[in-house]
């Protein structure tokens, strides 16, 4: 099964996908687990990435789509995979949907958990992190609307999808997971 995992900061992506890569034995890929390898690796994309990375720049989208592509030719992941809060941007998006169908790899589910803004901003204020206080919770918000909103759209649009309410428990959560994505499990 292949799972695009998406959703708003403090929505329990990272959570869920760690038990979704168990439930389903599928390798999680994160993106930035991607790019510390490649630049610890000194490959040549590593190397590219840790330009921008040491200008304190974004990682091109570009540069993170061939990352992933070269990801997904890796073994492991001919059961499937887990893609967690990637693709954030819809270059990203469109990017992923083209190079998935080019290498055969497309994607069987969009997993969408839904939260509102009081409950990200109770769950990013609730972490030890002190970079999380009002101001940075509030611009953590407008940029997921500005940015990755608009993804969900996309995904609703080119694929199925399914949306769960994740202002439940965490056990809630994962087992409405299971039986929405049953329909999904093909193999």
């Amino acid at each position: 099964m292949r799972i695009v995992l998406l959703g708003a900061p403090g929505s329990g992506k990272g959570t869920q996908a760690t038990l979704l890569k168990e439930m389903y034995g599928i390798p999680h890929i994160s993106t930035g687990e991607i790019l510390r390898a490649e630049v610890a690796a000194e490959s040549e994309l590593g190397q590219k990435a840790e330009t921008y990375m040491q200008a304190g720049e974004l990682v091109p989208d570009g540069l993170i789509l061939e990352m992933v592509e070269e990801r997904l030719k890796q073994p492991d992941i001919r059961r499937g995979w887990l893609m967690d809060g990637f693709p954030c941007t819809l270059p990203q998006a469109e990017g992923l949907r083209e190079m998935t169908e080019r290498i055969g790899q497309r994607v069987d589910a969009a997993v969408i958990l839904r939260v509102s803004h009081e409950v990200i901003a109770k769950r990013l204020s609730g972490r030890t992190r002190e970079a999380d206080g009002p101001a940075v919770v509030r611009k953590r918000i407008e940029v997921f609307e500005s940015q990755t909103r608009p993804v969900f759209d996309f995904f609703r649009a080119h694929y199925e999808v399914l949306e769960i309410d994740a202002a439940r428990t965490i056990d809630q959560v994962t087992e409405a997971l299971r039986v929405g994505l049953d329909r999904f499990d093909h193999s």
